[in-house]
């Protein structure tokens, strides 16, 4: 499970070196995805949950114009990563470009996957986040007490 931040560099190589206690959530998985996020950041997957997210998609009819505009530009950004022996990832700078991505980066955990997130766009988000924070939580789980 993913959990927890961190603030990292991603270096003039575009490589961003992944907190050790999210390489050990990574296990065997030999294959990292990295695809967008919402609301602005880079998410990334080991195998096994990027492959039940694909099943999200593929649950529904690729016959609606949503389902068709929005999964193709999901995978136009997936990329195949893998860790270095460093414990690394390459990002590409285009992604990088295209998301706003500085070389300052904040690094949260989302359960089953970790975001990246220019550290800037992060603050003002996260801001507004905590302000809402009780009253989105109260909409969430109103049904549930």
């Amino acid at each position: 499970m993913f959990i927890g931040s961190y603030d990292y560099v991603i270096d003039s190589k575009s490589r961003l070196v992944i907190p050790s206690k999210f390489r050990n959530e990574f296990g065997n998985d030999s294959n990292i995805y990295l695809t967008r996020g919402f609301d602005g950041c880079l998410s990334v997957y080991k195998e096994s949950d990027f492959k039940e997210v694909l099943l999200r998609y593929k649950s529904h009819s690729f016959e609606k114009s949503e389902v068709r505009e929005t999964l193709r530009s999901f995978l136009d950004s997936v990329v195949q990563l893998s860790l270095d022996s460093q414990g690394r990832i390459l990002i590409p700078k285009n992604l990088l470009a295209k998301f706003e991505i500085s070389s300052k980066v904040h690094i949260l955990g989302a359960i089953d996957h970790f975001e990246i997130w220019d550290a800037n766009k992060w603050e003002e988000l996260n801001s507004k986040n905590d302000a809402n924070f009780e009253t989105n939580a109260e909409k969430i789980f109103k049904d549930e007490i």
